[in-house]
C-alpha cells in the first residue's frame, strides 16, 4: 500500500513540462523598431538656402519700393526737390518697414525682431542705391538716416503687432501704407514751406593778445584740413576752407573766401571796430558752389538753408582774449522741427571747430614769438 501511494505521489508531483501531452505557453514581446530620425545634411542645407533666398527677396522688395518712391518723388514732386517732403522722408521708410514685416508673416515668421532686422538690411540697400544710382551726397544721406532708421523700424513693429493680434487687417494695412506717401506727397507738394531763423553763439579763451587774434580773423591763410578735422560737418562732406582775406578794412568792405572743390564767395562787412568786433553778411552767387561741391539739398544760400551773417567779438580777459562768434542761419523746409535741429548742431559744431582753429594758431604763434625773443 505504501509503495503505491508513493508512486501516485511521485506521478502527481511531475512538472507539466515533463509531460509531453501538456501544452506550453510561450510569451512573445514585440521589440520596438529603432529608426534614425536625423534629417539628412543636404536637406538641412537646402532648407537654409531657401530661407536665405526668401530673406533676400523680402529685403529686395523693400529696397525696390524705396527706389521706386525716390524716382516718383524726384520726378513728379517739384523735380529733384520732391525728396525733401515729409511724406517721403517719413512715409516711405515706414511703408518699407510695413512691407518687409508683411511678407515676413507670409512665411509664418511672426517675429518682430526678424522683421526689424530685415527692414534695416532693406534700408541699407536703398541708401546704397540712392548714392550709387541717384548720386545722393553723403551729407543728405547722413541727415536722412536720422528719420529713415526710426520710422522703418516703427513700420516693422506696427505691422508685426497687427499681424499678431489682428491678422485679418494685415493686408489692408499693407495696401494703405504703400499708397499713403504718394497721396500725402501730392498734397504736401502744394503747401508753402515754413522758415525759421536761428542764432548760434559760442566762445573760447585764447592765450594771446587781441591784436594777434584780430589779425588771424582777417587773414586765416593756408588752412590745412588737419586743423579742422574734428569738425563733424567736414567729416560728412562739407568742403574744407583754404583761406579768407579781408580786402577792405571798413564797413561796406569785402572779404574773399576760398574753399576746396572750387567753392568761392564774398562777405560784406557790416560792423568794424578795430581789434574789438567784426561782422559781415554772406554774398553767395549761383557760381559760388560748383556742381558736386555740396549736396543739392543742402547748398548754402539755397532753397532750404542759408548762412546769413556772422560776427566776431574780442574782449581782453586776463593775459589773453575771449573770442566769441555769433552765426545767423535760415532754414526753410516742410520739416523744420528736424532740419532746424541739424542746422543748429552743424553750425554750432563748426563754430567751435573754427574757434579752436584760431586758438591753436594764435597760441602756437605766441609760443614761437616768445622762443624767438630768447
Amino acid at each position: 500500500m505504501r509503495t503505491m501511494s508513493q508512486e501516485d505521489s511521485s506521478e502527481n508531483t511531475k512538472s507539466p513540462a515533463s509531460d509531453p501531452s501538456t501544452p506550453i505557453a510561450i510569451e512573445y514581446k514585440e521589440q520596438p523598431v529603432i529608426t534614425d530620425q536625423t534629417e539628412p545634411t543636404h536637406s538641412v542645407l537646402l532648407k537654409a538656402l531657401a530661407y536665405v533666398i526668401w530673406c533676400g527677396c523680402v529685403v529686395s522688395l523693400g529696397a525696390f519700393y524705396g527706389i521706386t518712391a525716390y524716382t516718383f518723388f524726384s520726378t513728379f514732386m517739384s523735380g529733384t526737390q520732391g525728396v525733401m517732403l515729409t511724406s517721403f522722408l517719413v512715409g516711405v521708410p515706414m511703408a518699407m518697414g510695413v512691407m518687409v514685416a508683411y511678407f515676413s508673416r507670409k512665411k509664418k515668421a511672426n517675429n518682430i525682431l526678424l522683421a526689424s532686422a530685415l527692414s534695416m538690411i532693406s534700408l541699407s540697400l536703398f541708401v546704397f542705391a540712392a548714392g550709387a544710382l541717384f548720386r545722393e551726397g553723403s551729407i543728405c544721406i547722413v541727415m536722412a538716416l536720422g528719420l529713415f532708421v526710426p520710422f522703418i523700424l516703427l513700420g516693422a513693429v506696427i505691422a508685426g503687432i497687427v499681424s499678431l493680434f489682428k491678422p485679418n487687417q494685415s493686408a489692408k494695412m499693407f495696401s494703405i501704407s504703400l499708397l499713403m506717401p504718394f497721396a500725402l506727397g501730392s498734397i504736401e507738394n502744394n503747401m508753402e514751406t515754413a522758415t525759421i531763423r536761428q542764432q548760434t553763439l559760442r566762445s573760447v579763451y585764447i592765450e594771446a593778445t587781441p591784436d594777434k587774434v584780430w589779425t588771424l580773423i582777417n587773414f586765416p591763410l593756408a588752412i590745412r584740413p588737419e586743423e579742422l578735422q574734428q569738425g563733424f560737418a567736414y567729416k560728412i562732406g562739407v568742403p574744407y576752407p583754404i583761406e579768407a582775406r579781408t580786402l577792405q578794412a571798413h564797413i561796406g568792405g569785402k572779404r574773399q573766401l576760398l574753399w576746396q572743390r572750387g567753392v568761392h564767395f564774398e562777405e560784406e562787412i557790416t560792423d568794424w571796430q578795430e581789434q574789438r568786433r567784426i561782422a559781415w553778411k554772406y554774398l553767395f552767387t549761383p557760381t559760388s558752389f560748383p556742381d558736386g561741391s555740396l549736396d543739392d539739398h543742402v547748398v548754402i544760400g539755397g532753397q532750404y538753408f542759408n548762412l546769413e551773417d556772422t560776427a566776431y567779438t574780442l574782449q581782453p580777459e586776463g593775459s589773453g582774449t575771449r573770442l566769441s562768434v555769433q552765426v545767423g542761419t535760415r532754414v526753410s523746409t516742410h520739416f523744420n522741427w528736424y532740419a532746424g535741429f541739424w542746422a543748429k548742431y552743424l553750425v554750432a559744431d563748426t563754430a567751435e571747430t573754427i574757434l579752436d582753429f584760431y586758438k591753436q594758431r594764435a597760441q602756437t604763434a605766441q609760443i614761437v614769438a616768445v622762443r624767438n625773443q630768447h
